[in-house]
């Protein structure tokens, strides 16, 4: 007898990801069939798992949902924790869409990005983002830092999804929750200080170690500041400054730019160009404290 052939093609939709077997019968003899197995795949294409930095901790939830806790921590502005992973077959140069179900802790921005370039994010209130891997991409990145304007705790669930199209569904639990991450923060492209210092200005000395923490010390009869030059390339930028406190002591931005000249001001457009970026005592205000000025690009 000859052998039955099987023709045309199977597809297979199944409420839960994991393995199992279809079975397919003859139209012509049915006591012909065969057994295949299958694995049904989620599509949640996302990839993560337990991760720590910055004082933001991520655990996999039950239903393998993100759990996240800083406990009594404060989250610094734009860091938090982040996870590569291989970019699934046949995704790349198509739409797809990044989602959350429920809501987002804290103000958690979660973003993908290849090779340091963002390519979309959702956050509290901005949601169902679709998204194009380039061609050629092998692996991806997913962030998921502290939104807003300042630091603080985090607490709470999140689920997110990345899946084909531009509609997004029901989250799934993705098929990879065992990736272990880590901490994230952005590069600081603030250049060194080191060759102006140490220096005197207005009765308020700036030392430094290293060139990026700069220790402020005495009484400023006048306002006193130093200013270092850094070029940039067009694009969404955020300065802040450990130690700032406000007007009194800080740093900030040379000139008026797009109406944001401080550090710690939401976040500014530039274009291509070279910025000046001051370190500042105010005057009549007593200073001993090291201020470590960071300029973070966004996009």
């Amino acid at each position: 007898m000859a052998d039955e052939v099987f023709s045309g093609g199977v597809s297979v939709t199944g409420v839960e990801p994991g393995a199992t077997t279809i079975t397919i019968k003859s139209t012509t003899n049915p006591n012909i069939s065969k057994q295949v197995p299958v694995t049904v795949k989620s599509r949640n294409l996302l990839a993560y798992g337990p991760a720590s930095g910055n004082g933001l901790t991520a655990t996999v939830a039950q239903d393998g949902s993100l759990d996240f806790d800083s406990g009594t921590e404060s989250v610094p502005l734009n860091k938090g924790v982040s996870w590569e992973f291989d970019v699934p077959e046949g995704i790349v140069g198509v739409p797809l869409i990044l989602s959350y179900t429920g809501d987002v802790p804290g103000t958690l921005v979660i973003g993908l990005y290849v090779n340091a370039n963002s390519l979309g994010g959702v956050y509290q209130g901005k949601n169902n983002t679709v998204v194009t891997i380039p061609k050629g991409t092998t692996r991806v990145e997913l962030r998921i830092t502290r939104g807003g304007v300042t630091a603080g705790s985090v607490s709470g669930n999140l689920k997110i999804q990345l899946e084909l199209g531009n509609t997004a569904h029901e989250w799934m639990k993705p098929d990879v929750t065992s990736l272990e991450g880590g901490g994230y923060e952005p590069v600081n492209l603030m250049p060194s200080f080191a060759s102006l210092l140490p220096k005197t200005i207005n009765g308020v000395t700036f030392t430094s170690r290293d060139g990026h923490t700069v220790h402020v010390k005495g009484t400023a009869t006048a306002w006193a500041q130093i200013n270092v030059s850094v070029r940039l390339d067009a694009g969404t930028y955020m300065l802040t400054c450990d130690n700032s406190n406000g007007w009194n002591y800080g740093t900030q931005f040379g000139g008026i730019i797009s109406g944001h000249d401080s550090l710690g001001n939401p976040s500014v457009k530039l274009e291509t160009g070279a910025y000046t970026v001051s370190v500042f005592v105010a005057e009549g205000k007593t200073v001993d404290i090291d201020l470590t000025p960071r300029i973070h690009r966004l996009d």
